[in-house]
């Protein structure tokens, strides 16, 4: 027969795993929490690779670059923006005679281009 000593240790390691088992029940609010810490783990590690990688590319000097890049981008589709609207004006007003004709382009690197708008 089994030793009393431990018929106790192996009925008490039953109720632990009775325990551990209504615990893990499945239910709606448990799904629901589930849920959202997996979503918060996704997104803090999410923003931790970012602070790495931009920890990492300022290390390598690369950010400077890359902000005078997107400001170059932005100047340039800014005034993509502008000549697109002075075009437009010309179709929609019907008087084009003013904003006809050469139109100075300036390029990110400061050069100036005139170009001929069609009407």
């Amino acid at each position: 027969m089994l030793d009393p000593e431990l018929k106790n240790y192996l009925s008490g390691i039953n109720l632990h795993l009775t325990e551990i088992k209504a615990k893990k029940s499945p239910g709606i609010w448990r799904s629901f929490f589930n849920g959202m810490f997996s979503a918060l783990g996704y997104i803090v590690g999410l923003a931790l690779v970012a602070v790495i990688l931009g920890w990492f590319l300022n290390k390598l000097g690369l950010t400077a670059q890359f902000k005078q890049q997107l400001k170059d981008y932005q100047l340039f589709f800014n005034e993509a923006k502008r000549v697109m609207n002075i075009g437009g004006e010309n179709q929609q007003s019907g008087t084009s005679s003013q904003q006809a004709g050469d139109t100075t382009i300036i390029l990110p690197d400061g050069r100036q281009v005139k170009v001929q708008l069609a009407q």
